[in-house]
């Protein structure tokens, strides 16, 4: 059986993803039905991409096809995240098993969305992709500007 993860943050980014699967991987575009981009999900002192549930809504990723044993390296990857089963979820349907990492929908006040993190998570995409993509999203915080010296570890420029 296929077995798929729906990426709509930094698994976006094939410098990211490589330093957490190796080789090439078979991807495909693919959107998430009733679901919105929401950065709220603490890791390690930071806020990093969630998704959230929201009828009307729909987040555009990627599925990435994975084995057993990436799916479980993946969720060492993303910690304090549900590897949650989406399958139903994907506008189109017929792709196997589909899973996700979602983040309990909580407000974190005091925390900071790293630059590294978003530049991360935007590198590569177009101009109008971006724009779309920060529009999207919801930020409920301030965004530490920490490009010199990058907190995100999986971060293209560190």
């Amino acid at each position: 059986m296929r077995i798929s993860v729906f990426a709509y943050g930094s698994l976006l980014n094939p410098k990211s993803l490589k330093k957490t699967l190796s080789g090439n991987r078979v991807t495909e575009q693919a959107s998430l039905l009733g679901f919105q981009r929401k950065i709220n999900a603490p890791v390690s002192g930071y806020l990093y991409l969630n998704i959230v549930p929201r009828s009307g809504k729909k987040v555009q990723g990627m599925l990435i096809s994975v084995n057993a044993q990436e799916l479980e390296v993946l969720k060492l990857r993303e910690p304090g995240y549900g590897c949650v089963d989406v399958t139903k979820k994907i506008e189109i349907q017929g792709k196997g098993v589909v899973y996700t990492f979602i983040a309990p929908d909580k407000a974190y006040p005091d925390l900071k969305i790293p630059r590294s993190y978003l530049t991360t998570c935007l590198d590569g995409k177009s101009a109008s992709e971006k724009k779309l993509w920060l529009e999207e999203t919801l930020f409920e915080n301030g965004i530490e500007e920490d490009l010199t010296n990058p907190v995100y570890i999986n971060a293209v420029t560190g």
